[in-house]
């Protein structure tokens, strides 16, 4: 009897619970940073358009769980990786110092840099990142922001490169 009672309590309990669901997105932008694009080592905001705003419901790992920016809970920045696209055998070696910010148009969250001791004479690099920062609020706004600031020196020559920002998005369903 008392089995009984305990199983059906625990069913209870089950079925009153939201049903939970992590997806994982990931975000592209590329960005072009002209030969003589720095200014010194003042930092300068890369133009990665597709960071300016964004609205991650609009993701095909939303739309294939019918969910909207509602259901977004716990979330966080998994990764962050710059690659030289164009032109072939660069490296990012023009950048000293990358911090990367994710805000709602009117606070924002420091989620990824480049480490003091991370080498930057490659052409892939990933970034540090707070992995234990939830970013969740940031991504239930209207309007998500990436702000990516760069120090350095110019590139030798025009350089095209990608950003891409991971993300585990726990979906409240």
């Amino acid at each position: 009897m008392v089995i009984r009672f305990s199983m059906l309590a625990l069913s209870l309990v089950l079925l009153g619970c939201d049903s939970l669901r992590t997806v994982n997105v990931d975000i592209e932008s590329e960005t072009l940073v002209e030969s003589g694009g720095f200014l010194g080592n003042v930092f300068t905001q890369f133009g990665f358009d597709d960071f300016v705003s964004f609205d991650v419901s609009q993701s095909a790992e939303f739309k294939n769980n019918d969910a909207t920016r509602g259901n977004i809970g716990e979330s966080y920045v998994t990764g962050f990786v710059l690659e030289v696209i164009s032109p072939e055998g660069n490296t990012l070696s023009f950048i000293d110092d990358l911090e990367i910010f994710i805000g709602d148009g009117s606070t924002k969250l420091q989620v990824a840099y480049i480490d003091e001791n991370q080498d930057t004479n490659v052409s892939r690099l990933a970034l540090e990142v707070f992995d234990e920062s939830d970013i969740g609020k940031y991504l239930r706004a209207e309007s998500t922001t990436v702000e990516v600031n760069a120090k350095g020196t110019p590139p030798t020559e025009d350089t095209q490169i990608r950003a891409t920002l991971s993300l585990s998005i726990q979906l409240q369903l």
